[in-house]
């Protein structure tokens, strides 16, 4: 987290809004069980945009 600076990686909301942090797997772990650890799956993102995108897809929204 403190890689990404502490904000959303989708929509950039911080704590200051009262971010809570959830760190998402890029490919969902349900359909890619194997690199579901790597740091290169992991982004952070705020509870609503974690949700908003579920394990429907594989949007990786990080620079």
């Amino acid at each position: 987290m403190k890689l990404y600076g502490g904000r959303c990686g989708a929509c950039g909301v911080t704590a200051q809004h009262g971010f809570v942090r959830h760190v998402d797997h890029i490919k969902p772990r349900s359909k890619f069980p194997h690199p579901a650890l790597e740091i290169i799956n992991l982004q952070v993102l705020c509870e609503d945009c974690n949700k908003a995108k579920s394990n429907t897809d594989n949007i990786k929204w990080r620079q």
